[in-house]
């Protein structure tokens, strides 16, 4: 899993957390809310009555005769009551009360307040029903709820847009560095730029380890250079010095055999040491990869380059490849000697009059597979695993096999993402599918 995955996932868990856990504690709070709120707004009410019993005086609210005021609003959520009480001990106090308003008891949070005027003593009274409280606490409760929401969707977008600024230098060091990078020689040194120092050091380490991984590829390939020469030259000698030997008339006939022996053993190893070459050099990304090639034409001309052999063995080959299939980029020559390579050994491990077939059909993912189908003697299960091992032999195999054209044709195949699929029945014959990937789309990174 990516680390932004991880990374939202936890994002989204803890706010998650976060909400269930405001959501346990706000009908408390917004019932605490509304309360205080509902007291504040008596107080105010309080005040603002004081300040009109000051300026109009007590006459305003209780006229002559009387000796209480009340009023109520018309859906009796509110009251305002003034009335005169015997001289006692100081009232202010806000609680919740009871009264009958028109043969219907009401809830209201009452404020209570004592005071003197005009020699008198008073009482005032201001109510509001608890009914009303608790429309405002719902209120709040939904307005809560909505900003809740709201911040939490802004803060997790603010923290994924952060995280994603935060890491993208690690995606370009995963992608420049790490990503697709097949050999050496296309390393990229470029620094990544980023302002966190663990980047940086990352970045700093995996560039002093691909100089040093490139150092040691240049080493091996100048190797593999002087090695071919080294190798190489001196079996040409001994090549033209036997050959020279074969044409002395005083070589006796005994002798004649064993430089032709020997011949035939300079054969196999040069045989040998180019084919490691080959390998070698293509392990080390060595070949151009800039052809295009439409598999129905190369089928075609693997089959014309193989008919003296099948004349030889007695043996038909028969082609249907269709549709054709453009695969690119990709060496030419490669794909030829990978293809040669299994058709030729489909016609060495064939039986006389047998059949080879080369079969090609598009694949639902858009790629394309090729098949090598022969009617041969067949491959024991056990044999399978070792197929593409260097210098593996069957039980089949002949003098003249090194145990490394499969080994070849392996390791051409993962130059190019070609997949490699065997099946083999002992008896009855073989095949190899080579599953060709889809064309990548125009534009599409390499």
């Amino acid at each position: 899993m990516k680390l932004s995955t991880k990374f939202s996932l936890f994002n989204a868990l803890s706010r998650m957390v976060i909400v269930l856990l405001l959501l346990g504690i706000l009908p408390g709070a917004m019932s605490r809310l509304a309360l205080l709120s509902t007291d504040q707004r008596l107080q105010q009410k309080k005040e603002k009555v004081l300040r009109l019993l000051r300026r109009t005086g007590i006459s305003a609210f209780i006229e002559a005769g009387q000796s209480s005021y009340g009023s109520y609003n018309l859906l009796k959520e509110e009251f305002i009551s003034l009335e005169e009480i015997p001289a006692g001990p100081t009232i202010n106090v806000i609680e919740d009360s009871r009264r009958a308003v028109e043969d219907e008891i009401v809830e209201y949070r009452v404020l209570s307040y004592s005071f003197d005027r005009e020699g008198r003593h008073y009482l005032l009274e201001i109510g509001r029903s608890t009914g009303s409280i608790g429309e405002t606490e719902r209120n709040f409760r939904r307005y809560a709820l909505y900003i809740l929401l709201l911040a939490v969707g802004l803060t997790t977008l603010a923290d994924l847009a952060f995280f994603r600024y935060l890491v993208a230098p690690l995606g370009r060091i995963i992608r420049q560095r790490l990503k697709d990078v097949r050999h050496p020689a296309a390393f990229n040194f470029e620094p990544i730029p980023t302002s966190t120092d663990d980047f940086r050091h990352l970045d700093d380490s995996l560039q002093e380890m691909m100089t040093t991984l490139r150092a040691s590829f240049d080493k091996e390939r100048k190797f593999i250079a002087d090695a071919s020469h080294e190798l190489l030259t001196p079996l040409a000698t001994l090549q033209y010095r036997l050959d020279n030997m074969l044409g002395d008339d005083t070589l006796s006939e005994e002798n004649q055999l064993r430089v032709v022996e020997s011949q035939r053993t300079i054969h196999r190893l040069r045989a040998i040491i180019k084919s490691l070459l080959l390998i070698s050099k293509i392990e080390n990304d060595q070949f151009a990869r800039q052809d295009s090639v439409a598999l129905a034409g190369l089928v075609a001309e693997v089959s014309e380059e193989m008919q003296e052999r099948l004349q030889a063995y007695e043996l038909r080959l028969t082609q249907e490849v269709s549709p054709d299939f453009q695969f690119g980029p990709c060496n030419r020559g490669l794909l030829f000697t990978l293809l040669f390579n299994l058709v030729n050994n489909a016609i060495k491990y064939n039986r006389p009059g047998g059949e080879v077939r080369l079969l090609g059909s598009a694949r639902s993912d858009g790629g394309y597979a090729l098949e090598v189908r022969d009617t041969g003697l067949g491959m024991p299960p056990e044999q399978l695993a070792t197929l593409f091992t260097r210098f593996a032999r069957g039980e089949a195999a002949d003098a003249d096999s090194y145990g490394l054209g499969l080994s070849l044709v392996k390791t051409i195949a993962d130059l190019h993402g070609i997949a490699v699929e065997v099946n083999s029945i002992p008896g009855l014959g073989s095949s190899f599918r080579l599953l060709f990937p889809a064309p990548k789309a125009a534009g599409a990174a390499g």
